[in-house]
């Protein structure tokens, strides 16, 4: 028994010596995942994209027009803007019958750009302006009306057309607040700028009553009339090639 023991107990030293061990063998600890936090991954979500998109519904010098716009970094947003109106009207005045047409289109690509830290902003960019005005003037058979240098009555003259529009192309310039889809939730817009339209580009042509004598000889000299009128007055009008912008309304920012 004796000599069992001092084996042993010389095993065990030649072990320690060798550098061997003999402690028991341990389990190895397993750690649980950590689970994601939520909040964490809504924080990287908003940094990686932190701009939304901006509607918004205004009304005013241009009709009644819709916004939607989106933000490309801090300063800089692009917006596409429609805007329309239409008017028609009859009246008859000195028993001269006239039916009016109003008009109001036009569809733009503007650059927003915000210097400081809220929501004023300067825009620049261009429209297509397809603003128009149409006319009717019918005098009664008895009523005597001036064309040109001449003066005619309605049994002569049957009725006479007007139309007025503008350049399709259009650059805008303009300041504004509002617009802006860096922060959710309701606001206010507001523009305030001027539309390149040129000269307006007149148009007119008059037409001899049906049942009026001498009507070929008739319709030239109300042609030659009815042309000098519209140098006349497009001659007045050139100086007109500004269209005020004012456009008021609310916009969310989603």
């Amino acid at each position: 028994m004796r000599k069992m023991f001092l084996l042993a107990v010389a095993g065990s030293a030649t072990l320690l010596y060798a550098g061997g061990d003999i402690t028991p063998p341990m389990e190895p600890v397993v750690e649980a995942p950590v689970a994601a936090d939520v909040n964490d991954n809504a924080v990287q979500e908003n940094t990686s994209n932190p701009y939304g998109y901006n509607a918004a519904l205004k009304a005013g010098t241009l009709g009644i027009g819709v916004d939607i716009s989106r933000a490309i970094n801090d300063k800089f947003a692009l917006r596409l803007n429609l805007n329309g109106f239409k008017l028609n009207r009859t009246e008859t005045l000195d028993q001269v019958s006239y039916d009016a047409s109003l008009k109001l289109l036009t569809a733009g690509l503007l650059a927003d750009y915000y210097p400081f830290e809220n929501a004023f902003r300067m825009s620049a960019g261009a429209y297509y302006n397809g603003n128009k005005f149409n006319g009717v003037a019918t005098p009664a058979d008895t009523q005597s009306v001036s064309v040109g240098n001449r003066t005619f009555t309605g049994k002569e003259l049957g009725h006479l057309d007007t139309k007025i529009d503008f350049n399709n192309f259009s650059p805008y310039a303009g300041i504004g607040w509002g617009n802006d889809s860096r922060q959710k939730g309701w606001g206010f817009t507001f523009d305030l700028g001027v539309l390149y339209q040129g000269s307006p580009n007149i148009y007119a042509k008059g037409y001899v009553d049906a049942n009026a004598p001498g009507k070929a000889t008739l319709q030239k000299t109300i042609d030659t009339e009815v042309e000098n009128e519209r140098k006349n007055i497009a001659d007045k009008t050139k100086k007109y090639k500004w269209y005020p912008v004012v456009m008021i309304g609310i916009n969310y920012t989603f």
